[in-house]
C-alpha cells in the first residue's frame, strides 16, 4: 500500500478527532467548547477557534494528499505539509493556552508522552512490517 494513503487515513481521523472534541460535552465547562455556557468564558472561545481551524486545515491537508495519490503531483505534497505544519501548531497553540489558563500542567505532559510512545511504536511495527528495522 502506498505510504501516502496511510498519510490521508491518518489526517482524516485528525480532523473526525478534533470535530469530536470541539463538539463533546466534555469541557470543564459542562457542554461543548461553542455551547453558550462555555462562550461565556474567552479561553473556551479562543481554544475552540484555535482547535476548529486546525480541525479544518488537516482535512485540507487530507485532500491535498488525496490529490498527490490520484494525480502524484509534488506541488500537493508541499501545499499539504505546510498547511498540517500549521494545523499542528495551530492545534498545540489552542492546548497550551487552555492549559495554560486553567493550570492542567500534569495531564498535558502525560499525553505528550504517551504521543511520542505512541508515534514511536507505529514506526517500529512498520519498520518491522516493511523490513527496514534492520541494524547495518
Amino acid at each position: 500500500m502506498d505510504q501516502k494513503i496511510i498519510y490521508v487515513i491518518i489526517a482524516i481521523i485528525s480532523a473526525i478527532l478534533f470535530f469530536f472534541a470541539i463538539g463533546f460535552n466534555g469541557w470543564s465547562c459542562g457542554g461543548s467548547i461553542f455551547s453558550d455556557t462555555c462562550l461565556i468564558s474567552t479561553v473556551n472561545e479562543v481554544t475552540g477557534a484555535l482547535l476548529l481551524t486546525a480541525g479544518l486545515l488537516v482535512l485540507l491537508g487530507g485532500i491535498f494528499l488525496i490529490v498527490l495519490v490520484v494525480k502524484g503531483d509534488t506541488w500537493a505534497n508541499i501545499v499539504a505539509t505546510v498547511v498540517v505544519i500549521i494545523a499542528a501548531l495551530l492545534s498545540l497553540a489552542g492546548v497550551l493556552y487552555y492549559l495554560d489558563q486553567r493550570e492542567l500542567w500534569s495531564p498535558f505532559l502525560a499525553s505528550v508522552a504517551m504521543s511520542f510512545t505512541m508515534a514511536l511504536a507505529a514506526i517500529l511495527v512498520a519498520d518491522l512490517a516493511t523490513g527496514g528495522g534492520r541494524s547495518k
